[in-house]
């Protein structure tokens, strides 16, 4: 899809006998990376934003994890949570302590969640970021706000704590490396949620009525009705950062589907399949592991349940495992590089009285190295924004993230996304005007081909 132009404002600031790639001491660059993971479980007594109870029991902990990449003049963090969102509050709030206590500029560090429906929420800790807005809708549907609540409270106070922890760990753990790149296809796990309906000419389904996940003859292969599919990212990248020994100091992996196969099965705490996926691969491939969310607004796990946890889980570890004994060595070539920019975002009607704004600034941030670029969206963008900074980027190897520095205008397509409806396209889900996504995909590509034009002039 080309992009109509419209106008930016930005605001500056199984074992297998493969033998696998090894790092060879030819092969370290300028690079230094370490990684820290921390526990960030809360209180069970702490309220479940979708139910309003407590959570009252514990399937498996949740964790902060934090990736340090070091240059020879730059740094950087990404660091990942096991929740829900990653809001601006709690960006602004993590980024200043950490540029407090370390020597990590502010600007320099990605907070990413994995949309853990099975976890908290990222709290407020200053008011403003959003206008008036402080939690998110969906927060307080069945639940007064929560910052009275001393367990909640604790739990505030750790999820900072624990976080700089875990950033001052990965500082503590940095050591040269050289980074490996793999892909694999995995949309037998994974489905887009909205179909597209026929306009006319497709009458009298044989679908069952309620025909979704919960129906005892779900199948998410099949569509009725004349519908067509959604599109659907089916890539999942791993990144190994490797040491002169070709040992994995971190392995990142990034892929696409919301974190809901035990939700809404279970109502305690769970870090769902990201979680669980993590610990496998980390454990296949002898190094702490990192999950980062896509553009996952459209896409949903293709199992559900428990048993699905587990299968996913163990299906996407050994697939990562079985496709990085062929990865390929990422050149670096110049510096490390982080730029971000704020672009002004039109809201709806909805989302001005939500906020109080007219527009809604929201922060877009690329890291580089060498043909590899990572571009962050907040909310929940729709895969066709991914797709669109994916075949513009001037960068072979380009990873676009959801969920991550901020909830944005929560989902959010590409202009006409919404005439389809459904849960994504509501007044209260999406409060950003039909040109949004445009508009962050867009400013995405143009700083894109800004770091580009000033860092490659000879490509």
């Amino acid at each position: 899809m080309k992009l109509t132009f419209v106008p930016i404002i930005v605001v500056s600031l199984f074992q297998l006998t493969i033998i696998p790639a090894l790092a060879k001491p030819s092969d370290l660059t300028g690079l230094s990376a370490g990684i820290g993971c921390k526990n960030i479980t809360p209180d069970t007594r702490v309220k479940n934003w979708v139910t309003g109870q407590e959570y009252g029991t514990v399937k498996d902990s949740l964790f902060v994890r934090a990736l340090v990449i070091s240059g020879s003049s730059e740094k950087v963090a990404i660091v990942s949570w096991d929740l829900v969102n990653a809001g601006e509050s709690a960006t602004h709030e993590l980024r200043k302590r950490i540029a407090q206590s370390t020597d990590l500029k502010a600007e320099n560090i990605l907070v990413n969640a994995t949309h853990n429906h099975s976890a908290p929420w990222s709290p407020e800790y200053e008011h403003g970021l959003r206008g008036n807005e402080a939690d998110p809708w969906w927060v307080v549907r069945y639940m007064p706000p929560q910052y009275q609540d001393p367990y909640f409270q604790a739990w505030m106070n750790d999820l900072m704590d624990q976080s700089l922890a875990a950033v001052k760990s990965a500082l503590q753990n940095l050591q040269p490396v050289s980074v490996w790149l793999s892909r694999s296809d995995i949309s037998e796990w994974v489905q887009n949620r909205r179909p597209r309906a026929a306009v006319w000419g497709a009458t009298g389904s044989k679908l069952p009525e309620d025909y979704n996940y919960k129906h005892s003859e779900w199948d998410p292969k099949i569509l009725g009705g004349g519908a067509r599919f959604g599109p659907l990212d089916r890539t999942m990248t791993v990144l190994s950062f490797q040491n002169q020994k070709g040992d994995n100091v971190a392995v990142l992996f990034q892929m696409t589907a919301h974190a809901v196969s035990i939700y809404p099965f279970y109502d305690g705490i769970s870090a769902d399949w990201p979680g669980l996926t993590m610990k496998k691969m980390g454990d296949l491939m002898d190094g702490q592991c990192l999950f980062l969310q896509g553009t996952a607004g459209d896409i949903n796990p293709g199992r559900r349940g428990e048993e699905a946890v587990e299968a996913m889980s163990d299906g996407i570890s050994k697939q990562a495992w079985k496709s990085h004994q062929y990865a390929a060595k990422i050149q670096e070539e110049g510096d490390l590089v982080c730029q971000n920019i704020k672009v002004s975002v039109p809201l709806t009607e909805t989302g001005q009285e939500t906020t109080g704004l007219t527009s809604l600034p929201v922060e877009i941030q690329v890291i580089n190295i060498g043909p590899l670029a990572i571009v962050t969206l907040p909310g929940e963008p729709m895969t066709a924004i991914g797709d669109e900074i994916r075949d513009q980027s001037p960068f072979p190897q380009t990873m676009v993230l959801g969920y991550s520095n901020g909830s944005g205008i929560y989902y959010v397509g590409m202009p006409g996304e919404k005439a389809y409806g459904g849960y994504e396209a509501g007044e209260q889900t999406n409060i950003g005007t039909d040109t949004a996504g445009a508009i962050m995909a867009q400013s995405a590509i143009s700083l894109l081909n800004e770091i580009y034009s000033k860092n490659y002039p000879d490509k």
